[in-house]
């Protein structure tokens, strides 16, 4: 029984981790700026840099925010994905018991 439960789990942590390196997440700066995409494994993807920048203090601090938006995004998604495996693995009624 528990091997079974076992190996469910590992092939379902497995579907989870191929779509969260499938999920592109874009942010934009606050003012369009510049974007980021990150998966859902949080790797950046791409950067897109929309403006000439004068300072590169400026640039830089813009980056790391929008780095941070999408990394964010990232964590709740996989956070999602998780939830919904232990909803799926757990018999009916005890899935509250892990936040839903």
């Amino acid at each position: 029984m528990f091997d079974d439960l076992l190996g469910n789990v590992n092939e379902q942590q497995e579907k989870i981790e191929a779509k969260l390196k499938e999920t592109e997440i874009l942010k934009k700066s606050d003012h369009g700026e510049l974007e980021v995409v990150v998966n859902g494994k949080k790797d950046i993807l791409d950067i897109t840099i929309n403006k000439q920048f004068e300072d590169n203090a400026e640039l830089e601090d813009i980056l790391v925010l929008t780095i941070n938006k999408a990394m964010k995004e990232a964590d709740k998604i996989a956070e999602a994905s998780t939830q919904d495996i232990l909803n799926s693995l757990m018999p009916g009624g005890l899935s509250g018991l892990f936040g839903q």
